[in-house]
């Protein structure tokens, strides 16, 4: 085990490997146990091999936040790519993927999703230079789920399928608020993940033209036919 980490910390891979382990402790029981030197014993490396990366744990949380966006920022990616649908209902569609890939996602993350948006993240650590580490949740040259909501509002935007007046009116505040504070309330079991349907439908309608409404509304039920065929499955199998 020894030798293996030193081979991955020789050809630079032990920041990784620290981040990668961090994650996995952070997705399966939250920060509060997660240390610097109970990750160096389970890679096999001294503690002042880890803190060359690290100066603190503060600093290893925020590495672990940023991988977090980085796979939010990807399954918000290969989801609206999924969407190979033309014309104005693709944009719709697209719109739609992002929303509730961000919801699934907080679902499926309970412990990442809180870290990513928890105020350790938000605080950084003292650091040597922390300016270094300001703004660490985004890395730098690549989409963060922000970028992309913005993207898809523009592609509405410019087919005209927003509704008269909403362009440039913190329509991104509002479409980012709902959803994230959809997601918190169902994460920490404050609403069941099944209310969000009428919630995504009175966005929609406030937002949407309405022919646009119509095939935002399509659109959300082709998505919820999937689960809904398993729900149904599921309860059969179990009588």
């Amino acid at each position: 085990m020894k030798g293996v980490a030193k081979l991955r910390y020789h050809h630079g891979a032990l920041e990784q490997a620290l981040v990668d382990e961090a994650v996995r402790q952070v997705r399966e029981r939250g920060t509060d146990q997660v240390s610097l030197r109970g990750l160096a014993q389970i890679i096999g490396v001294s503690p002042s091999a880890a803190y060359q990366h690290f100066p603190d744990k503060a600093a290893l949380l925020m590495a672990v936040c940023q991988q977090g966006f980085e796979e939010l920022s990807g399954r918000m990616t290969s989801a609206v790519d999924a969407v190979t649908t033309e014309g104005d209902a693709g944009a719709v569609g697209r719109f739609l993927a992002v929303g509730t890939t961000y919801v699934e996602f907080a679902v499926a993350e309970p412990h990442l999703f809180r870290h990513m948006f928890g105020a350790a993240s938000a605080k950084g650590s003292q650091f040597t230079h922390p300016e270094d580490y300001a703004d660490a949740r985004w890395k730098e040259g690549g989409a963060d789920p922000y970028d992309i909501l913005l993207a898809r509002l523009a592609e509405l935007s410019g087919r005209r399928l927003l509704r008269p007046g909403l362009e440039g009116q913190g329509l991104d505040v509002f479409a980012w608020s709902l959803v994230h504070g959809f997601s918190t309330l169902v994460v920490e079991e404050l609403l069941p993940l099944e209310t969000g349907e009428p919630v995504l439908m009175l966005f929609g309608r406030l937002v949407l033209t309405d022919d646009a409404f119509g095939a935002f509304s399509r659109a959300a039920a082709e998505q919820a036919a999937p689960a809904r065929a398993a729900e149904g499955a599921g309860a059969a199998g179990g009588r």
